[in-house]
């Protein structure tokens, strides 16, 4: 049996996937996602392999977040946050 991380792994080799639709996928929350994403990165590094993001865009407004901006606080007043395109992994 795969563990979280190597479930994650797999749902996203060859295909793009948002934090949400993994989630759903393998029936975790959206949190546990993120939470796993930097040991997941490590562990790619360290396999000569990289874990890509394309930042969250806002489409009203244009502005990308920073990739080491977090956004798993859902209380955070963003512009347009409705409309907030999510991180593709």
């Amino acid at each position: 049996m795969n563990s979280i991380r190597q479930s994650i792994i797999s749902v996203l080799f060859g295909e793009e996937h948002n934090a949400k639709s993994i989630s759903k996928i393998l029936r975790i929350s959206e949190k546990e996602v993120y939470e796993h994403l930097e040991h997941i990165s490590r562990s790619l590094t360290a396999q000569n392999k990289k874990l890509s993001i394309t930042p969250a865009v806002c489409p009203e407004c244009g502005y990308a977040f920073d990739i080491s901006t977090t956004i798993l606080n859902t209380g955070q007043s963003l512009p347009h946050k409705d409309l907030l395109i999510r991180p593709i992994l």
